[in-house]
């Protein structure tokens, strides 16, 4: 899995855009949202009819504090994006699986710690099988401005150490279960007792 981590000015165009390059996407896949920062079903789908509601959503924290942004568009770039990329060749990972890893890189890169409630706030937007893509504005409900040193670093490790448990899982599943065949060859105590059976001439 590798990070790209860039700022933006628009909430509202990274979100356009995410559905903009789904529909070059072979079989046009429709994206979704695996993990944000309150329950997904309470929130607006980025759909083109609730982009806006969406992008206000994500927004409204950034606005309350900074409202002369909307006076000077395009001049702040206080839209953190992160995009994850898995191989090509490896098998998709399922949606859970890329909201537990949206959430790691967010709690490691300080946009989102763990256990820490005023972080930004965040969506993650899968937008093919081997992608997601991570908006979340810039801007804590208590004002105080979170701590992003050395971000794609911490995003990069851990994208490193997801690929090593991924592997790893992958390796036992496919592991051959000896247990099994060794208790069906195992004695029981019924024949363990018994007498060997003579052989017929």
């Amino acid at each position: 899995m590798i990070p790209s981590i860039t700022r933006y000015a628009s909430t509202r165009d990274l979100l356009a855009s995410a559905q903009q390059q789904a529909r070059h996407r072979p079989g046009h896949p429709r994206v979704r949202i695996v993990a944000a920062w309150r329950p997904v079903a309470e929130l607006p789908r980025p759909g083109s009819a609730g982009l806006d509601a969406l992008a206000a959503d994500l927004d409204a924290d950034l606005i309350r504090l900074r409202p002369e942004r909307e006076r000077r568009p395009g001049r702040e770039r206080d839209v953190w994006h992160c995009t994850l990329r898995a191989h090509p060749d490896s098998p998709p990972l399922t949606d859970a699986r890329w909201a537990e890893a949206a959430r790691r890189v967010l709690a490691a890169t300080g946009v989102a710690p763990g256990g820490d409630a005023p972080s930004c706030r965040w969506i993650a937007l899968r937008v093919d099988s081997h992608e997601v893509r991570i908006v979340a504005p810039l801007a804590r409900p208590d004002g105080r401005p979170p701590n992003l040193e050395r971000d794609l670093s911490r995003a990069m490790a851990v994208c490193q150490l997801l690929d090593i448990e991924s592997r790893r899982l992958a390796a036992a599943s496919a592991a051959p279960r000896t247990g099994s065949v060794r208790s069906a060859l195992a004695p029981t105590p019924e024949t363990a007792c018994a007498p060997p059976a003579r052989r017929s001439r």
